[in-house]
């Protein structure tokens, strides 16, 4: 348990803010990245750089967060895990705002060459709308009395060039069309990972 460093600092990660749970030893600190609480790093201290519980720590657009190391511990449930260590490194020339943007548009879309099976034929209740537009929605199972129940199917629906969706939006299936899965789509939630099907109505 405890740090092991690469011999030479890795890639640059993708994360753009931090923010410290616990310092641990050495004054390294542990903390969430880009405000996910499934993604969990070490930072690696730079000189004068002292992290405090509750920092949070946003990245200038000339610095980035290297890859430089791995780190063993274990939780107070005695579950061990193994995190990335990260250095924050200044002065970093990177075409980062378009980086960024392809990253959290696509982030964890995987569309398939054809489209797929037909997943539903009932219409969905939206519940979130991601920055991209598109918006991660529930099927529904039945309205009563104006109530509307869903089911546990949750799919993620591409937005289209004048769609603009809404939380509780209702989506009505077009006649003789169904939810046909193009794709699936992962996503970090309370921790775990979700997989879910990207779905078209066609």
């Amino acid at each position: 348990i405890g740090l092991e460093m690469f011999e030479e600092p890795g890639d640059y990660m993708e994360y753009s803010q931090f923010k410290v749970f616990q310092v641990v030893s050495s004054g390294c600190a542990l903390a969430h990245a880009d405000e996910s609480f499934g993604t969990i790093v070490l930072m690696i201290p730079n000189e004068n750089q002292q992290f405090y519980d509750d920092q949070k720590i946003v990245l200038k657009s000339d610095q980035c967060a290297q890859h430089v190391g791995t780190y063993r511990y274990s939780t107070k449930m005695d579950i061990e895990k193994t995190v990335p260590a990260v250095r924050i490194i200044d002065g970093v020339e990177l075409p980062k705002s378009n980086k960024t943007i392809s990253a959290k548009n696509n982030s964890g879309k995987t569309l398939f060459d054809k489209p797929g099976e037909c997943v539903s034929r009932k219409n969905f209740e939206v519940q979130k709308v991601l920055e991209s537009g598109d918006a991660i929605a529930l099927e529904i199972r039945e309205t009563i009395g104006g109530h509307i129940f869903t089911s546990d199917l949750e799919v993620l629906i591409l937005a289209h060039e004048g769609d603009n969706f809404y939380d509780k939006q209702v989506i009505k299936v077009p006649k003789g069309k169904c939810a046909r899965q193009i794709g699936n789509y992962r996503y970090e939630e309370y921790g775990s990972t979700k997989v879910i099907p990207i779905v078209t109505f066609k």
